[in-house]
């Protein structure tokens, strides 16, 4: 963008027979460039604006406006035309010539003297905001960088949580497993894990950090570390039972005093593959769903508080599961929140649908079923366990 000019800079274009327009513009302190109707410059650029005075020769005046009015925009000025009479049709001539003002010929000196100062202040006007779309423009393209950028690391990070996440689940005896995990952006707030831990026994769970995005997902990376579900000493091992395991993530996360409290829930497993005896702990997430293989759904409840809030127990239930037996643990993004003893109807109806199907089928149609009943608010996490028959 060119700097203004000191003065007002105006071309006049007409001829030497009138000398009053430049007259009364160099009397008001106004550089006047005369120029003839057949020698108009190339470009307009850095002049206040363009008088085509057309009052003795309007035919010229029309020409010369016309090539004027076709120079891009960049490279113009606006464009005054003074007419030859007062008449309405040579006024609509020189707007169709492409003139931005029309002066009749009767203008008086105060009246193009104003025009010219008027769009002095325009130009300035002008120019200033020139200079702001240009500032918005730069701004615009490093916020976009910006952007850029926080989507590379989004997509690392959920690179990363995903390879917390396990690559395959166990097959142990006539247990399987199945999962469903759909984070609600980039990353999740939303972990499970099963692992197997002797010949016998696999554990598992299901955790929720409250909200999604990076927050929530490091804390998810923080459960990995902390959930410790076997204790080895020499040659012997403990399998450490669901109610300490939570205990202990409970103690941890109080323990780090971050400034803003995690909310996390949590459901955790210890199965015996063989029998298909089942000790659960639950930290105030959704109640697991069990599926028999006739009757109806029930839901297992039990206490427990929030994970990361003040010191609690996690006092463990114990189930057994039984061939062509099904269990469902999954996190309010599927449910919707239930409210505590109100029947999340949607995954009873669809689990009821579906239970006969292998248990990868299952998860799969159960979660498409609750897709389609709305749109995804937050992360959802469905993981099955079925006893084969």
């Amino acid at each position: 963008m060119a700097t203004p000019a000191a003065n007002a800079v105006v071309l006049l274009i007409g001829s030497a027979d009138a000398p009053d327009l430049r007259d009364w513009l160099g009397s008001a302190g106004i550089d006047v460039i005369p120029r003839r109707p057949d020698d108009t410059p190339d470009g307009l650029r850095g002049y206040t604006a363009a008088i085509l005075d057309g009052r003795s020769d309007d035919t010229a005046a029309f020409n010369a406006c016309r090539r004027l009015a076709q120079r891009p925009t960049e490279d113009r000025c606006p464009l005054v035309f003074v007419t030859a009479d007062e008449a309405v049709v040579s006024r609509l001539v020189a707007y169709e010539s492409g003139a931005d003002i029309v002066l009749p010929r009767s203008v008086t000196r105060s009246e193009v003297i104003a025009q010219v100062h008027a769009l002095e202040r325009w130009q300035r006007v002008r120019g200033a905001l020139a200079d702001s779309a240009a500032e918005a423009q730069l701004f615009n393209q490093r916020l976009q960088q910006a952007y850029k950028q926080i989507e590379i690391d989004l997509a690392l990070a959920r690179r990363l949580q995903v390879s917390f996440l396990p690559q395959s689940l166990p097959a142990v005896g006539r247990i399987r497993f199945a999962v469903n995990y759909r984070p609600c952006g980039q990353v999740g707030g939303d972990f499970y894990d099963v692992f197997r831990l002797d010949e016998q026994h696999v554990g598992f769970y299901v955790a929720d950090a409250m909200g999604h995005g990076v927050p929530a997902s490091l804390l998810t990376v923080f459960l990995k570390k902390v959930v410790q579900p076997k204790e080895v000493r020499g040659s012997t091992y403990r399998l450490v039972p669901p109610e300490e395991v939570l205990a202990r993530v409970n103690r941890e996360l109080i323990a780090q005093a971050l400034a803003e409290q995690p909310f996390i829930t949590m459901v955790y497993g210890l199965l015996n593959c063989h029998d298909g005896r089942l000790r659960l702990a639950r930290a105030a997430h959704p109640h697991p769903l069990y599926l028999p293989q006739v009757g109806e759904p029930v839901e297992w409840q039990s206490a427990g508080a929030l994970l990361g809030i003040f010191e609690a127990e996690y006092p463990a239930m114990e189930r057994r599961l039984k061939p062509g037996d099904k269990l469902l643990v999954y996190t309010d993004g599927v449910s919707a929140g239930p409210e505590p003893g109100v029947r999340p109807d949607p995954i009873f109806a669809a689990a009821l649908e579906h239970r006969g199907l292998p248990i990868e089928s299952f998860v799969e149609r159960v979660s498409q079923d609750l897709a389609a009943t709305g749109p995804q608010r937050d992360d959802c996490t469905l993981l099955g366990v079925e006893f084969l028959l």
